[in-house]
């Protein structure tokens, strides 16, 4: 490999700074509190028609309530970030971690670091 870490940060910056964004939020966001109020991109209850004819996915504001682990997923690390929307309980699947990506099926991808690409702090 030849470059820098910083020619590749400046590289990323403006290609995609939403990488560069994301990878700042994993390193400095603080776990979540019970309490703590969130913004989320939530399209789980829209069908597909739907969001093309929104042209948008909508954002849901929501309490936090708790981290479980996700046993189930063997591929890698996932949690559920579960919330509250109005005494609604709201599970977003948060993969952290990925083994082999080339196993992840095409539902996976939505859910890679969702905790921080979907989820904004409210202050």
């Amino acid at each position: 490999m030849t470059g820098t870490y910083k020619e590749f940060y400046k590289f990323i910056s403006i290609f995609a700074p939403y990488c560069v964004d994301i990878w700042e939020d994993l390193h400095n966001r603080k776990d979540p509190k019970s309490g703590d109020k969130f913004r989320i991109t939530w399209p789980y209850k829209l069908t597909d028609i739907e969001m093309s004819v929104m042209h948008t996915i909508p954002m849901v504001d929501c309490t936090f309530v708790k981290v479980e682990f996700d046993p189930e997923f063997k591929n890698g690390v996932a949690f559920y970030y579960i919330f509250n929307n109005k005494g609604e309980e709201l599970k977003l699947h948060s993969i952290n971690d990925v083994y082999d990506t080339s196993k992840l099926t095409e539902s996976n991808f939505w859910d890679l670091f969702a905790f921080w690409t979907h989820c904004k702090p409210i202050d």
